[in-house]
């Protein structure tokens, strides 16, 4: 019995091969639209009463921010609006468009605004909720307006 314990070690064969992970630096910042639009066309305009906020007509549910970062520290998200403009030559300030982060009070969109601090590493996406709308005061002219919001995920 000793002999074949012998000879069953001896057809086995050991390797040894070292391993190693080189994993880079991180960090992913997604929305899950590509535009929001405010279509005044397709809502009641004139509005009741001035100052009247108007939803989104696209994406008509609110947006998810994702963020991910694997760096150690703190982290800021943050969001650059410039005003809205029209191609009459007609201006809504970027202040006139507010957001709020998941279900927080309404704040108006300044030239920069930090949306979101936290550190990482995040241990996986996070997963915000982001609403916006257009306050309209009464003054604007008419006309189709385009602006571009601008988000940044920065180290503190």
């Amino acid at each position: 019995m000793r002999k074949l314990a012998l000879i069953l070690l001896w057809g086995l064969g050991l390797a040894q091969v070292p391993i190693g992970v080189n994993l880079p630096e991180g960090t992913s910042l997604s929305l899950s639209a590509e535009e929001v639009v405010f279509d005044l066309t397709q809502a009641p305009f004139p509005p009741p009463s001035f100052p009247f906020a108007y939803p989104p007509s696209r994406p008509q549910a609110p947006l998810s921010l994702r963020v991910f970062t694997n760096l150690e520290g703190g982290f800021a998200v943050e969001v650059q609006a410039g005003p809205l403009l029209s191609d009459r030559g007609g201006e809504i300030p970027a202040g006139q468009l507010e957001y709020r982060l998941n279900g927080g009070p309404w704040i108006p969109l300044g030239p920069r605004v930090v949306l979101l601090t936290g550190s990482g590493p995040t241990g996986g996406y996070r997963t915000h909720t982001l609403e916006f709308r257009l306050v309209l005061t009464g003054r604007e002219a008419p006309g189709m307006y385009r602006g571009s919001l601008l988000f940044t995920l920065s180290r503190l």
